[in-house]
C-alpha cells in the first residue's frame, strides 16, 4: 500500500514537470524563423523566369545584408569599448546610424525591386508579409 502511494506520487511529480517544462519551451521559443531560400516565392506563389530573378535578389540581399549586419555588431563592440575612456564616440555613433540607413534603404530596394516582378495581388501579398515579419521582430522574446 505505502509503496503504490509512492509511485503515484512520483508519477504526479513527474507529470508536473513535464508539463512546466512544455510550457516552458513553448513561451520560450524564438519569435521567428530565418527565411528559407526560395520562402518568399513559394509565399507569393512567383512561377517562371520572375522566381529565378526573385531568388537571385534574394540571395544578393541576404549577402549585402550579412556584410552591414557584421559592420553593425563591430561598430557596437568599438562603441562599446570605449566605456569608461572618457572618449569623444560621436563618430563612431554617427557611423552605426549610417550603417543602420544603408541597411534600411537595402531592404526597402530589395522588397521594392521584388514587388516590380509581382502581379498585383502578388504585391498585396509581399506587403502583408513584410507586416508579418517587421510585427514579428518587434516583439519582445518569448512573446
Amino acid at each position: 500500500m505505502a509503496r503504490t502511494k509512492l509511485y503515484k506520487l512520483i508519477i504526479a511529480v513527474l507529470v508536473i514537470i513535464n508539463v512546466g517544462m512544455l510550457i516552458f519551451f513553448l513561451m520560450r521559443r524564438p519569435p521567428h524563423m530565418p527565411p528559407k531560400p526560395g520562402d518568399l516565392v513559394e509565399r507569393l506563389g512567383i512561377e517562371g523566369s520572375n522566381r529565378e530573378l526573385i531568388e537571385k535578389l534574394a540571395k544578393e540581399h541576404h549577402a549585402e545584408k550579412r556584410k552591414l549586419m557584421d559592420n553593425g555588431r563591430e561598430l557596437h563592440d568599438e562603441l562599446f569599448s570605449k566605456i569608461g575612456a572618457d572618449e569623444d564616440v560621436t563618430n563612431i555613433q554617427e557611423r552605426i546610424e549610417a550603417n543602420f540607413a544603408e541597411t534600411e534603404r537595402m531592404t526597402f530596394e530589395f522588397f521594392n525591386d521584388v514587388s516590380k516582378l509581382c502581379t498585383p495581388e502578388q504585391v498585396v501579398e509581399l506587403k502583408k508579409t513584410i507586416h508579418h515579419a517587421f510585427r514579428q521582430m518587434r516583439k519582445p522574446p518569448g512573446r
